[in-house]
């Protein structure tokens, strides 16, 4: 382990960056004790300590910028209630959460979770965001067996070999859009698809899988591309398209920019599908396109409902500061409060092992039954997001599947 940058700035339920920290922890705030480095304070816990990485700087942060926000209040209002109870050491645990900005930056990520476990000395980790960044930082959980819940993680890299100390949420990549799949199968009127994909593992399987799913369905793939990442004339993939007449475009490229661009170059070249799905369409581009987004397709990882976790849900992120569908992948992070509360009660301790087992134990409903969270022999989970329209500039939920189909408008070229 390197020494600390002397510009970093570390207390326990922070996010450190080399310019400024973002108080997070409210254990930590109300005057919890701190945990001298190096001493025995583990035999006796009075605290569940998770560490973490979030993007607040880098590519990804206008992505999941308000996420810190979410995790306090998310231990807020367990430590309002009194904390976890942990029935193996008949005690009830507040939580205190250590967050490190990794700069949307793999090797970052790393050198943050090796803190996490050998400094920090946390209980257990929550995964950073993307499958990019999180196959980095499961080194650090492999080698100081630290279970991980991964959470915006779901590329085949990572689960091709076993590796019992981390499991997602996520179902694998390729299933990503079944949803969207199963509202265009059902509504009807398209036959031909064109898809696009920034070169990188997961929006590459999320692409194929779609395509996969169209075929299945009874419709054809007429134009298919691998894009490098740093593309930013799209005009002759655009004239490819034009070319194949497809009745849906599809793209899959998380960074904004490149959706922005591929949107408004295909505006202007004049490309007019019946429809466009966008696989990620968070602010920063619903707010470039403006009006040209009307009625493009997406998907959110939440839907509309009015159970008791779509409550719960709403008024976290209501408390944090936005809307759930300004920052979809926030629900993933909801359904990872949810996981992370049940493997404790689960396991009814701290121990690394047990929580373990009780992460690959999951089995539970949320949203009245709408969905079950479980956890696959190889690791994977079964969230998946469901089909939202542009209305207005805001996403739209389509779903149940028979609300989605009635209120689906195709595009129809219209920019």
């Amino acid at each position: 382990m390197s020494t600390r940058n002397q510009n970093d700035t570390h207390q326990f339920g922070e996010i450190i960056t080399r310019r400024k920290f973002i108080t997070l922890a409210s254990a930590a705030a109300a005057g919890m004790a701190v945990i001298p480095l190096g001493g025995s304070a583990m035999a006796a816990k009075t605290e569940i300590v998770i560490g973490a990485t979030l993007s607040q700087s880098g590519r990804f942060q206008g992505i999941i910028r308000p996420f810190g926000k979410l995790l306090q209040v998310w231990a807020d209002g367990i430590n309002a209630k009194g904390g976890i109870y942990l029935h193996k050491i008949n005690k009830t645990l507040p939580i205190r959460l250590v967050i490190y900005d990794d700069q949307s930056s793999p090797p970052t990520a790393l050198k943050f979770y090796e803190r996490l476990a050998a400094v920090d000395k946390v209980d257990f980790f929550m995964g950073p965001f993307t499958s990019f960044i999180t196959n980095a930082a499961l080194q650090a959980a492999v080698k100081h067996k630290r279970p991980m819940f991964m959470v915006e993680a779901n590329d085949s890299a990572m689960f091709e070999k076993p590796n019992r100390w981390r499991a997602t949420g996520l179902s694998p990549a390729k299933t990503e859009y079944t949803r969207v799949v199963q509202l265009l199968a059902k509504k009807g009127g398209v036959k031909t698809f064109a898809l696009l994909s920034r070169d990188s593992l997961h929006e590459n399987q999320a692409m194929e899988g779609f395509g996969e799913m169209v075929k299945k369905a009874g419709m054809e793939v007429v134009y298919q591309k691998i894009a490098p990442k740093d593309t930013r004339d799209f005009s002759s993939i655009i004239l490819a398209m034009k070319q194949s007449k497809p009745d849906v475009v599809f793209i899959e490229w998380i960074p904004p920019p490149g959706n922005i661009g591929f949107l408004k170059q295909a505006r202007g070249l004049g490309l007019n599908p019946k429809d466009v799905v966008v696989g990620h369409a968070p602010v920063p581009v619903i707010k470039a396109l403006g009006r040209s987004m009307e009625n493009v397709l997406s998907a959110l990882y939440f839907f509309e409902g009015d159970s008791p976790h779509h409550r719960e849900f709403f008024a976290m992120c209501k408390k944090a500061g936005f809307e759930p569908w300004q920052y979809s992948e926030a629900g993933i992070r909801y359904v990872t409060f949810k996981r992370i509360e049940e493997a404790l009660v689960t396991a009814g301790s701290l121990e690394p092992e047990e929580v373990r087992r009780a992460m690959w134990q999951s089995n539970f409903s949320l949203y009245n039954g709408d969905i079950r969270i479980k956890t696959d022999k190889k690791g994977y989970g079964t969230l998946h997001p469901w089909p939202s329209q542009i209305k207005n500039g805001k996403p739209v939920s389509l779903w149940p599947l028979s609300k989605g189909v009635e209120i689906f408008e195709h595009k129809n070229g219209q920019w």
